[in-house]
């Protein structure tokens, strides 16, 4: 019995050091994520209406296209409330729909929250033509129900090799949005 009283110790005494230990000075705090939006009927009809605001709307920085047009990272900061849903997204305009899905075939989106994935049936692929008669892609999700707090969301996108939207070249890469988001009571 006493050989056991140890190890059981040391097990009530890493448990909780481990537990602590994801909170170390660097580290994201464990904030819940906020609900993501499965049903894409609802999306849309969102997304169609005014009560919304699409992240890049709350970002305090500015970049120009050609910040944009080339590999690397790009850092924002954004300050949220739960007054409206949140939009994050990713989108990819062509001179038409073939160019676009032809693009499409060499570009991977992946949509993170705190280093976690978006689940796909919370990705919605949303396509629709601009103003100027882009064909246009967007792959994002609709966050509500924050809690107040720090969060990193990041939208991760490969082309795996160069591809031309119709207009212009973009080099093979990874483009890589940090969004830096508080979220307010």
């Amino acid at each position: 019995m006493r050989a056991q009283l140890p190890r059981w110790c040391a097990f009530l005494f890493f448990v909780p050091l481990l537990a602590i230990s994801c909170r170390l000075p660097g580290m994201l705090p464990l904030t819940p994520l906020p609900d993501m939006e499965r049903d894409l009927d609802f999306v849309l009809e969102t997304l169609n209406g005014d009560d919304w605001l699409p992240l890049a709307a709350l970002v305090e920085e500015r970049y120009t296209e050609e910040d944009y047009a080339e590999p690397g990272t790009l850092t924002f900061t954004a300050t949220i409330t739960n007054e409206k849903p949140v939009f994050f997204s990713y989108g990819w305009c062509a001179a038409d729909e073939q160019t676009l899905m032809q693009n499409f075939e060499h570009i991977t989106v992946r949509l993170l929250i705190n280093d976690d994935e978006v689940p796909g049936d919370a990705a919605h692929g949303i396509t629709y033509s601009s103003p100027d008669g882009w064909a246009c892609l967007e792959v994002g999700t609709l966050l509500s129900d924050w809690s107040a707090g720090e969060y990193e969301l990041k939208t991760a996108v490969t082309f795996d090799e160069q591809i031309n939207d119709g207009r212009d070249d973009f080099d093979a890469g990874e483009y890589i949005y940090i969004y830096d988001v508080n979220v307010e009571e």
